[in-house]
């Protein structure tokens, strides 16, 4: 049975890590900037990193949904274990 977090975040009901990187390697993919809509797609980034608690580049440029892709590269090795957080 799913619990709840001080927040009141189910935990359990999903699997969070999947969902993440299953956003992640859309965002990956999404091809050139001449062919998107900017100003939504960062309505959009801003919320799924909202919601999935994805962390913003230390220069605000935008979110680092990139670490959580299939098969990052440059990935450090303790970013495994931050990734559980």
């Amino acid at each position: 049975m799913p619990g709840k977090t001080k927040k009141g975040n189910v935990v359990g009901a999903v699997d969070i890590a999947a969902i993440r990187t299953a956003v992640a390697d859309y965002m990956e993919s999404e091809g050139c900037s001449c062919c998107q809509d900017v100003n939504a797609h960062k309505q959009h980034e801003k919320v799924l990193a909202k919601m999935l608690r994805v962390k913003a580049y230390s220069d605000k440029s935008g979110y680092d949904f990139r670490r959580y892709r299939t098969s990052p590269k440059g990935r450090k090795k303790n970013d495994a274990k931050k990734e559980k957080e």
